[in-house]
């Protein structure tokens, strides 16, 4: 199947996706139907002003996208799959741990919230939130993007929107994923871990509309949780909760029970040893905490063992970079936590 981006993936057999060569999952009682046996009561965009907010959509295959019992998964050149495994190490040791050590290569800057570091922290069992939808400029072995995460020790989930035209081989807004799992990293489904069960909607697929300054802001929603009865992370994509798939729980050793930190916010990557300067984050603006105006993300949310949703609390800001910046302005009525970020680069 090809997108009219140009973007082409193959119907591959459930059973014989990428997951399943992941070492811990050679015996495995999966199947192309499952879904969650429980959701968390995640807060729909209905709940603040229409008038503020358009939803995104995710790029879906028409007529169902893949046959049934099979799944969409992206075709990648030899080419392609090194650009992967080159940006998937940057991001893996770009994963920020709780006491703010850079841990990231030399050109991985952020501008996120995070929760504080803490002897004991909270168990969380899900991270989400709305992500405001930009197109930032973006040059050749560069990325910016917008995401959460939830981690434990050094493995962790993450899920946003990014614009990487080395690896996407365009500069369009796509939705990603990245799994670091039992030391094994990588984007999407570029590695063994991360099993798809929608046939029409990838969880690298291109991202329709996004805010341009001064005009209503575009959002989507993303939701990471642990499902309490199969112990899998599963997926949420929309307000309409879709699983586009799950992280079983057998592949992680510190992330197999719960996260201990999350975070929110934007984060950027310029090789040093090219000219071009830092690419622009979220807006490509410093956020004036203005939706219209700035990248944001609203409906910052966790979810306890229960899988009762609710805003995420502790949290304090981290920038590395007087290029970027990020506001973290609290609880804002039926919004909710939200934090505006961004920046010029260069």
């Amino acid at each position: 199947m090809q997108t009219e981006y140009g973007d082409i993936y193959d119907c591959v057999d459930f059973y014989e996706q990428p997951a399943f060569k992941h070492p811990q999952l050679k015996s495995h009682k999966f199947y192309p139907e499952m879904r969650p046996n429980l959701f968390p009561n995640i807060t729909s965009s209905s709940s603040t002003t229409r008038n503020d907010f358009e939803t995104s959509k995710l790029y879906v295959f028409e007529n169902g996208g893949c046959p049934s019992g099979t799944v969409p998964i992206r075709r990648l050149s030899e080419e392609d799959r090194s650009q992967a495994a080159y940006f998937s190490k940057i991001k893996t040791n770009g994963v920020r741990n709780s006491t703010n050590e850079q841990l990231g290569p030399p050109g991985t800057h952020y501008a996120i919230v995070q929760t504080k570091s803490s002897p004991n922290p909270p168990n969380y069992y899900g991270v989400g939130a709305y992500l405001s939808l930009w197109n930032p400029q973006v040059k050749e072995n560069q990325y910016s993007a917008s995401q959460i995460t939830i981690q434990n020790g050094p493995e962790s989930l993450q899920v946003g929107w990014m614009v990487n035209p080395t690896m996407y081989k365009e500069g369009l807004t796509h939705m990603f994923i990245h799994t670091n799992a039992g030391g094994i990293h990588c984007y999407n489904t570029y590695c063994p871990g991360f099993v798809i069960v929608r046939s029409d909607m990838p969880p690298d697929i291109v991202i329709i509309g996004y805010t341009e300054r001064g005009k209503i802001a575009k959002i989507v929603n993303f939701f990471i949780y642990r499902e309490t009865i199969s112990g899998n992370w599963w997926l949420l994509a929309t307000e309409n909760k879709i699983p586009i798939g799950f992280w079983p729980n057998n592949i992680f050793t510190t992330l197999n029970k719960y996260g201990t930190y999350i975070s929110c916010g934007g984060e950027t990557y310029s090789p040093l040893d090219k000219p071009g300067g830092l690419p622009p984050m979220g807006s490509g603006a410093y956020p004036l905490n203005i939706p219209v105006q700035d990248a944001f993300s609203a409906h910052f949310e966790t979810a306890d063992d229960k899988l009762k949703v609710i805003n995420v609390d502790g949290t304090e800001k981290f920038m590395d970079t007087k290029k970027y910046i990020v506001n973290d302005v609290g609880i804002q009525g039926s919004y909710g936590h939200v934090l505006f970020f961004g920046g010029y680069g260069g």
